[in-house]
């Protein structure tokens, strides 16, 4: 897998991307951003290599970001500072790359990036498409931990104290939490908290009503982190009838394979329908 690597903060270094390119060393006309999810980076994903391979032959380039939220650091940052990071990226492809068109894609908690990008960010406009895989509720899930209850507790006493900054007793997923990032994965209507089952449509509209461009919903059939898979399918309907008041186009798929597609036939699958979405409707 070819591409350049390049800094795309001058106040941070720590902050870069991976542009991925042809055989003739070129970069294409067109960029996707993938962004993973929590305790994830640069090619985390099962199918980033597959997926980069077959973009190309659509004139598209894979843009994988390090935000300061990548792999371990989750617990440190939020979907503001992600907003703010991916703002300083897309100012970075404009200057530089020129694409004409940008996709955004989310795995898991990098589909609440994509999300609160396009109901904060202040270059929004220049997203031209929309994929979300694994789009589900970090709430339902830690929800059926025997710790939650003490650790949400913990997290309301510190966040009441005005110490939204100040560490958890406990790791969440390997990694460091501050309280302020906790409650938002596991409060009711936090910033993180955009696919959970018991959402009403009035509380999804403000969530996915900035939703203006081609959407393609991926479910995995056996997602480990869906509790109640009854409940996530009817919360799609409600999301795909919601997003249809507002987007170009929507297609909902519930696909084969776990959480993150490990199986390849899985994630084979997964990049031929995004590839079909884009050439068809990007």
């Amino acid at each position: 897998m070819d591409g350049r690597i390049f800094h795309y903060c001058q106040e941070n270094k720590n902050l870069v991307a991976f542009v991925s390119i042809t055989e003739e060393q070129q970069v294409c006309s067109n960029a996707l951003i993938l962004m993973p999810g929590m305790t994830e980076g640069f090619m985390s994903m099962s199918y980033t290599k597959e997926l980069s391979a077959e973009l190309l032959k659509l004139d598209y380039s894979m843009v994988q970001v390090n935000l300061s939220s990548s792999f371990m650091q989750f617990g440190f940052s939020s979907l503001k500072q992600d907003c703010q990071e991916l703002t300083k990226l897309l100012k970075t492809l404009e200057k530089v790359y020129k694409f004409q068109k940008i996709v955004m894609l989310g795995h898991s908690t990098g589909t609440q990036d994509v999300l609160y990008y396009l109901r904060y960010g202040e270059l929004s406009e220049m997203v031209s498409g929309v994929i979300l895989q694994g789009a589900v509720s970090d709430r339902d899930y830690l929800t059926t931990w025997e710790e939650t209850p003490r650790l949400k507790q913990e997290a309301d006493k510190l966040m009441a104290e005005r110490k939204p900054q100040a560490l958890l007793s406990e790791r969440l997923f390997g990694a460091p939490i501050t309280a302020e990032r906790y409650a938002s994965l596991i409060g009711r209507l936090g910033d993180d908290d955009m696919f959970s089952v018991d959402l009403t449509e009035a509380e999804l509209e403000p969530i996915l009503s900035p939703v203006k461009v081609p959407i393609f919903l991926c479910f995995s059939e056996d997602d480990e982190y869906v509790p109640d898979k009854d409940a996530q399918k009817i919360l799609a309907e409600r999301m795909t009838s919601l997003l249809k008041k507002n987007a170009d186009v929507v297609e909902c798929k519930y696909i084969p394979g776990d959480h993150g597609l490990s199986n390849p036939e899985h994630y084979k699958a997964f990049v031929h329908s995004t590839c079909t979405f884009i050439a068809n409707y990007i």
